[in-house]
């Protein structure tokens, strides 16, 4: 409400303006003190005009104010409303997935245990199994990042002084290591001259969590021979984190849609996923008050930009 100090401010320049006329011209003999109705002197009634003014401006900037305030109210007391809303549905949704998935496994482990009859093909028994393991697999990690998005908001995190230096060589170094990363060209440029990364401030675990997810859907969605490029860099109190690839691209009016739960763009489509790794990326970033941003080009690649600040 810092806004409404220059108006409030500003209702008392009558009355200033009326003491000043009446002390400077009237008081030290510039003007003649001519005395107006009930000997009331001219200096006198300007000065009580100043006066009259101001409270009227005091009134109405007092008025204005109130029902600002008590619109910024209604308006946090909305969010806050839809914020709980959203979380009660996160976590109805991961109880009422949390039942069938414990069946599946059960069904699943006893199908595995069951001796095949004489009439059964080994060979195709086993692909249905693999099929539902792997369908098993991906339910049971759409629960734990839903179960994540929703209490992420709620918990308490460790505030920590964090190497960013080390966390992204571990985080490109273990990419570097799979069979999708070996395909692509991962590289990291972290900053040495005059000197590294300053530590940033937060919880080692949820920022690894973070920066894996972004680095991980870079993997997920370029094709083999694509160039992923993790970069680092100080900015004032923050560290600039950028992950930048050169795959299929974002559609511009999918962009604004990439944080929120479940959603999936057409050209994630055919691709593994739970559609929850941004939006857990940036319940996490922000909980460190930092920002996440993202810009893409079709067919020419994606730059997702992370600012963690290095104060607490």
């Amino acid at each position: 409400m810092k806004r409404w100090w220059w108006p409030l401010a500003l209702s008392f320049l009558p009355v200033i303006a009326g003491g000043l006329i009446w002390l400077v011209y009237f008081r030290l003999g510039w003007l003649p003190d001519y005395v107006v109705y009930s000997r009331v002197s001219l200096g006198i009634l300007v000065f009580a005009a100043g006066v009259g003014l101001s409270l009227i401006f005091v009134v109405v900037v007092a008025i204005a104010w109130s029902r600002a305030i008590r619109a910024e109210k209604r308006i946090n007391d909305e969010r806050s409303a839809a914020g709980a809303a959203h979380r009660q549905f996160i976590l109805r949704l991961d109880h009422e997935l949390k039942n069938p998935l414990t069946s599946l496994q059960v069904e699943l482990a006893n199908l595995e245990a069951m001796t095949p009859t004489a009439d059964e093909n080994p060979s195709e028994k086993s692909q249905t199994i693999h099929r539902l393991h792997e369908q098993t697999n991906r339910l049971r990690d759409l629960v734990l990042q839903l179960r994540k998005v929703a209490e992420l908001d709620r918990q308490t995190i460790e505030s920590d002084e964090v190497n960013l230096d080390q966390l992204l060589t571990d985080l490109v170094t273990e990419f570097r290591l799979t069979p999708a990363g070996m395909a692509r060209k991962i590289t990291l440029d972290l900053p040495q001259v005059p000197w590294p990364l300053p530590n940033v401030w937060g919880d080692a675990d949820l920022l690894y969590l973070a920066l894996h997810n972004v680095l991980g859907n870079a993997v997920k969605f370029t094709r083999p021979g694509d160039s992923i490029q993790t970069r680092a860099y100080e900015d004032a109190n923050h560290v600039i984190v950028e992950i930048a690839d050169t795959g299929p691209g974002i559609p511009e009016e999918e962009q604004a849609h990439v944080w929120k739960e479940l959603f999936r763009g057409k050209m994630a489509r055919g691709t593994p996923g739970s559609g929850l790794g941004l939006a857990l990326v940036k319940a996490i970033i922000e909980r460190h008050d930092g920002q996440v941003t993202l810009r893409s080009r079709v067919n020419r690649g994606t730059i997702v930009t992370i600012r963690i600040p290095t104060q607490t």
